[in-house]
């Protein structure tokens, strides 16, 4: 049928509209290529680091060979009441765990120029356990502990391998560890990497008992400290729950009696906070506002 002169076509929508159609199609088409950029880069960052673990792993093994020099015989026993953090974001939604394998061997020379081996060594929110493996390869005695049970029941990264050197337990609730004997243990170096602005500050107290009663006398605790949010919306997650800056943190540890001594090590020594390519990692050299390190050594018993 013909159009009368003047007649608009009812299906043709007025130009101002499909402008405005364009418009939102350019906007959802600008949105969907920055989502997959996103996912991509990310895909790719988590393949090479998977490509980096493989390929450290397949020289660990061929060293391990080539040296016949077994890891050291596993002689702790943990003993809690409290073998997960129930109630913690880490636990609930456990992203760290489940892909975290950080490891930094150039960590564990920094130790042995501060302490005769073999050091007794313990990390805490070991995640995939990958330090500890660091530890064990340069025939050091060293144990972790994670906050969460994911790893161990998916058996991933080291839990599959070194089962007897990896624990879990909530780390605030009180915990012992004893040797063969029951006799309590102490480590001359106790770190936590990505750990301490995931403790609720009414928790922060029984944590730092935890570490003053393992840290022996004149014994070293290391750790990162992240002073930016993370959370999740979306799921109702948030992992960092105590972000505070700097001198709020000294506070907590200096009040124990410990010794700031941050010059002990170098910025590239540390595992966390140095854009550690092994971990979805900053740095707080390049982005101080993104976190710090503690450094604090426990004075000899009078």
């Amino acid at each position: 049928m013909r159009r009368r002169k003047g007649e608009r076509a009812a299906a043709e929508p007025p130009l101002l509209d499909r402008i405005s159609g364009l418009e939102r199609l350019l906007r959802d088409t600008k949105d969907a290529n920055a989502l997959l950029e996103s996912r991509t880069s990310a895909l790719l960052g988590l393949c090479t680091r998977k490509l980096l673990e493989a390929e450290e792993r397949d020289r660990d093994l061929i060293e391990l060979a080539l040296r016949r020099q077994p890891l050291s015989a596993p002689t702790a026993r943990l003993v809690t009441e409290n073998p997960v953090a129930i109630d913690g974001a880490d636990h609930v939604f456990p992203r760290g765990t489940r892909n975290d394998n950080t490891r930094h061997l150039r960590f564990v020379r920094a130790c042995e120029k501060l302490f005769p081996k073999p050091i007794r060594h313990l990390d805490l929110g070991c995640a995939g356990g990958g330090l500890v493996w660091d530890f064990l390869l340069g025939g050091h005695a060293s144990y972790g502990i994670e906050r969460s049970n994911f790893s161990k029941l998916e058996q991933r990264a080291e839990w599959r391998s070194i089962p007897e050197y990896l624990f879990t337990a909530d780390i605030t609730k009180p915990f012992a560890f004893t040797d063969a004997s029951e006799n309590p243990l102490t480590f001359q170096v106790i770190s936590a990497w990505e750990v301490l602005e995931h403790i609720h500050e009414k928790d922060l107290a029984g944590l730092i008992d935890n570490i003053d009663r393992h840290l022996a006398p004149s014994g070293v605790f290391v750790a990162s400290v992240a002073t930016f949010e993370d959370r999740d919306p979306s799921i109702g997650a948030v992992w960092h729950v105590t972000v505070r800056p700097p001198d709020w943190w000294h506070e907590r540890f200096s009040s124990r009696g410990w010794s700031a001594e941050r010059d002990l090590l170098s910025h590239r020594d540390f595992v966390r906070g140095i854009g550690n390519p092994s971990g979805d990692d900053w740095d707080a050299k390049t982005h101080p506002q993104l976190g710090f390190h503690l450094v604090y050594r426990k004075k000899l018993e009078a």
